[in-house]
């Protein structure tokens, strides 16, 4: 192709003075992704997501879960180049398929060698929500530049772990599709990462919180929605939380809305999937493809694990029961690792 032109130049949907091909940042993260997460109960919690790094000349995938003591995962991917497609849903063995847009997906794991396989479809519960910019410099380089779209949905299907089938009915879960520079990948160095993001019935509440080693803010977004769209937006956050180490154990926060509400969020950690297993870490040997079992009841494994960190949880919010997950990424922090 003739100066980054492809034949998605045809399209009407122009939105920078360039080729669609390029971005706002030329560099090799600049990724479009998708993460789906599911805490299917105490016993389960699984993910899924597929990424596109158009100039770094890859596609990747993945998908893990942990079932009792052991997390499985797979790695996956492929080269990309100038016309692939870009929406080609699948990546080695793993197939994100968006059925209907905003609407439904389809999410397959169909490796027969492997100790995990799924079939499962997400079906929206309540339109997406926008997060804001969140653009990050430091000593005047572009570090972050990236934006996400949250959603909250239903999955069904069936999840096979080593040989053991579990159904999954009408299970509300959660879904991320964000775009953008991410020059680093897994737990912070230093401050803190937080998001919340808790189903309940007949509504969702969702608060994504970013501080420096000092406590300071510097991120706060976060909505409560329901079928009618978002109903309220969070503007500012307390937490208190309980860590072992790097580990969530549980906690509260406080969440006050521009309506002048606050809510009362009690978190219970019931189990932990590890972002690194899937390659969320600065590792390069920990993004190469293949697979993993991870046996959680190692003290060693978990410290080789330990990082950004989906928690499975149980909330009650004011008093209402529901599950969902805690994502955490703590590096040094002036009040829970000051060392």
């Amino acid at each position: 192709m003739s100066d980054g032109l492809t034949a998605a130049d045809e399209l009407y949907s122009h939105q920078l003075v360039a080729p669609r091909a390029v971005p706002l940042h030329e560099h090799p993260a600049w990724a479009e992704r998708c993460y789906h997460l599911l805490f299917a109960g105490d016993d389960l919690i699984l993910n899924a997501g597929r990424a596109v790094y158009a100039h770094d000349g890859r596609r990747t995938a993945f998908a893990a879960a942990v079932a009792g003591e052991a997390l499985h995962a797979l790695r996956a991917r492929e080269a990309f180049g100038p016309g692939d497609d870009p929406d080609r849903p699948d990546v080695g063995p793993v197939r994100i398929e968006v059925v209907a847009p905003l609407e439904r997906v389809r999410l397959v794991l169909d490796d027969p060698d492997g100790p995990l396989a799924f079939d499962l479809v997400y079906e929206a519960r309540f339109a997406p929500v926008a997060t804001e910019r969140n653009l990050i410099e430091l000593k005047g380089e572009v570090v972050t530049d990236y934006m996400n779209f949250f959603q909250s949905g239903s999955y069904s299907g069936t999840v096979v772990v080593e040989g053991h089938e579990i159904a999954v009915r009408d299970r509300a879960g959660f879904r991320d599709r964000g775009w953008g520079l991410r020059k680093h990948e897994g737990s912070p160095r230093r401050g803190l990462v937080v998001f919340i993001g808790a189903e309940l019935p007949g509504s969702s509440l969702y608060a994504l919180l970013y501080e420096t080693a000092s406590g300071r803010r510097v991120f706060t977004n976060g909505w409560l929605m329901d079928e009618g769209g978002v109903t309220d937006r969070v503007v500012d956050a307390e937490h208190d939380l309980d860590f072992d180490g790097v580990l969530l154990r549980g906690g509260r926060a406080t969440l006050d809305f521009a309506s002048g509400a606050r809510r009362e969020v009690a978190i219970d950690v019931r189990n932990r999937l590890f972002l690194s297993a899937v390659g969320y870490t600065a590792d390069p040997a920990g993004k190469e493809p293949g697979r993993g079992r991870h046996d959680l009841s190692d003290p060693a494994a978990v410290d080789r694990l330990v990082g950004q960190t989906d928690n499975g949880c149980r909330f009650t919010v004011d008093g209402v029961a529901g599950h969902g997950y805690v994502e955490t990424g703590l590096g040094i922090h002036a009040r829970y690792r000051p060392d």
